[in-house]
Parts: C-alpha cells; sequence; structure tokens
C-alpha cells in the first residue's frame, strides 16, 4: 500500500508538470489573436475527459470568468478610461461668444459689442493631434485585449493550483491512511516480539510526518479554492466542485520559427507597443507644430451712438516668453521611451517563446 501511496504522489506530480507546461506555452502563445472558442477547446484539451456536468473544469471556469468575472470588468473600466484620455489633447477647442457694453455711468451713448471668436488650426497641430488620438484607440484596444488574455490567463492559473491542490489532498489523505495502518500493523509486531523497536518508531514517525503533510495539503486546497473564487467573483462557499486533474495529451510541437513569428505578428502587447511608438511619433509632430498658439478668427457686430456696424479681426498668441519648448521635450522623450520599450518587449517575446518551445518539448520528448 505505501507503494502504491508513492505512485500516487507521483502521479500527481507529473500531471501537475504536464499542465503547467501546457499553461507555460500558453502563456507566451495564448495573448496570440485568436478566437475565444478556441481558447475554450484547448482548456477542455487540458482537462482530458468530460468531467462531471455538476463539477467546474477549467473551459467552465473561463466561461464564468468572461461573464462575471471582475478581472475582465476591472479591463473595461481601464479601457473607458484610456480612451477619454487619449481624447483630450485632440479635442476641437470650442468658440467663445462675447457681448459687451460700454460707456455705463456716463452721458455717453452706450458702446455694445457681440463678438464670436473661433479658433483656426493653421499649423496643422490638431491634425497631427487627430491622427496621434487614432493611434491611441489602437494601443488601448490592444491593450485592453492583452489584458484580458492575462485575465484568462490568471484564472487558468487559479483554477489549475485549485485542482491541482485538491489532487494533493486526496492522494496524501491516502498515504496518511496507509501509513497509519502499516504504523498499528508494526507496533502490534513490535509487542508480539517480531520486529524491533527501531522499526515501529520509524514507521511511527512516517505516519505523524504524512498526517502532517496531509493538513498542511487541506490548508493549502482551502487557499487555491479561495483564490480562484476570488478571480471568478464568486463568495468561496458558492464555488462549485472542481473537476479532477488528469494530464492532457501533448500534440507535436509546431515549428519554432513559425511559433515566434505568429507571436511577434499576432500578440496584442506588441500591437500596442507598435501603436504607442506611432502615437509618439505623432504627438512629436503636433508639439514641433505648436511654436505659435492657435490663431482666433474675430467677428461680430458693434453698435455705437445708436449706429450698428461690423467687426471682424484676427487674434493669436506670440512665441515672446516660450517656443513650447518643455512640451516638445517631454514628447521627444516620449518617442525614446516608446520605442524603447517596442524592442524591448519585442526581444522579450523571442526569448519566451523560444524558452517555452524548448520546455514543451522537453517535456513531451520525456512521456
Amino acid at each position: 500500500m505505501v507503494r502504491r501511496s508513492f505512485s500516487l504522489l507521483r502521479w500527481a506530480r507529473c500531471t501537475l508538470i504536464s499542465g503547467r507546461v501546457v499553461l507555460g506555452l500558453g502563456v507566451v502563445l495564448a495573448p496570440c489573436a485568436a478566437p475565444a472558442q478556441a481558447q475554450e477547446q484547448s482548456a477542455v484539451s487540458l482537462t482530458g475527459q468530460n468531467p462531471a456536468p455538476a463539477s467546474l473544469d477549467l473551459a467552465g471556469a473561463l466561461a464564468m470568468a468572461r461573464r462575471v468575472g471582475p478581472l475582465n470588468q476591472l479591463v473595461d473600466a481601464r479601457r473607458e478610461s484610456a480612451l477619454g484620455r487619449t481624447r483630450e489633447t485632440s479635442q476641437w477647442l470650442n468658440p467663445n461668444l462675447e457681448w459687451r457694453r460700454e460707456n455705463l455711468g456716463s452721458d455717453l451713448l452706450p458702446d455694445i459689442f457681440a463678438t464670436l471668436y473661433l479658433p483656426i488650426d493653421v499649423s496643422g497641430r490638431r491634425l497631427a493631434l487627430m491622427q496621434a488620438q487614432s493611434a491611441g484607440r489602437s494601443r488601448v484596444n490592444a491593450e485592453a485585449e492583452d489584458a484580458r488574455r492575462n485575465a484568462e490567463l490568471e484564472v487558468a492559473r487559479a483554477w489549475l493550483r485549485a485542482a491541482a491542490a485538491q489532487g494533493a489532498e486526496v492522494v496524501l489523505a491516502r498515504q496518511a491512511a496507509a501509513l497509519r495502518e502499516i504504523a498499528e500493523a508494526d507496533a502490534k509486531r513490535v509487542q508480539e516480539g517480531v520486529a524491533s523497536e527501531a522499526v515501529g518508531l520509524r514507521t511511527m514517525l512516517e505516519a505523524d510526518r504524512a498526517r502532517v503533510a496531509h493538513g498542511a495539503a487541506v490548508a493549502d486546497a482551502a487557499m487555491a479554492r479561495a483564490g480562484l473564487a476570488r478571480v471568478l467573483g464568486l463568495p468561496v462557499e458558492q464555488l462549485p466542485p472542481i473537476a479532477p486533474l488528469r494530464a492532457p495529451a501533448l500534440p507535436a510541437a509546431p515549428d519554432s520559427l513559425a511559433v515566434r513569428t505568429i507571436a511577434l505578428q499576432q500578440r496584442p502587447d506588441v500591437k500596442a507597443r507598435e501603436a504607442a511608438l506611432r502615437e509618439a511619433g505623432r504627438r512629436v509632430a503636433a508639439e514641433q507644430r505648436g511654436v505659435f498658439g492657435e490663431v482666433q478668427l474675430q467677428g461680430g457686430t458693434k453698435e455705437t451712438s445708436g449706429v450698428m456696424t461690423g467687426q471682424i479681426g484676427i487674434a493669436m498668441p506670440m512665441p515672446v516668453f516660450h517656443r513650447n519648448g518643455g512640451a516638445r521635450q517631454r514628447a521627444q522623450g516620449d518617442l525614446m521611451e516608446a520605442r524603447i520599450q517596442r524592442d524591448d518587449l519585442l526581444r522579450a517575446v523571442g526569448g519566451a517563446v523560444g524558452a517555452a518551445w524548448h520546455g514543451y518539448v522537453a517535456v513531451r520528448d520525456a512521456g
């Protein structure tokens, strides 16, 4: 029975390692632009056979997270805030309407002015800001998609931890029961004089150690269930039973160069960095055109001594005290930072995909 218990422990360890390897490859490949149905099919393959309808498998956890999960709701809230920030600097300036009456408190006839001030973009700065807004929307949407995929990966990790902890609890309970039976048998043999007291003491210590390990496994399983309930947005009491963890079937690995190419072309975080670089470039152009401020075209009416006349004019700020140097310097720094972050992410994605591919191949070859 001891050999059976140790074989169960090794089976649980191998199952957990296989699941982590598959999930580890998914960490670097799942962020690629794949439909949700394909992710659910891959999640079902991770769990192996279909569990009982009342149990919660990986596909069910992902579906529940998409519906009511707090991580996806947080992504949506941050996306709305980010889209609003991209609109702030590219909005058209509102026209100003002025009504003014002069010569109050005197014997002179009043002068009445009605003037409309209309900002005009003569430098093209507003056009550059609108182009930056378009790139900003692409960046925000790509970042939201990447955050949503990362949220699903967090749910998958939480489910894997909970399922593995539940399996470890069951295995350690069986081991503790088996070692307790062996310790009782050895205690009888010691009383009968068939075995030495050292043998009885050793088996008793092994049984105590297994009982302590089982208690720790119970606590780990409870913590893992609480973590899974948290990312699903449920109270722990309402969390359904977790489906048992089974070793997945590992298909043949795709070509490493093709996998890396797909990741660099389709991952939303890479798309977000590319869009951020374009956005920073357009903002540099906008700030370079912002040496002169917005020109305002003025037009209206003026009533003087009872005679109604018209008026027209142009107003614009003069670059006397500054030539927008601070904003241009900030925009240049943002552009440099966006380029550095894009290049760093490309290197990180290439390295992570390569490492995950080698690890997957090694585990699959090891059987």
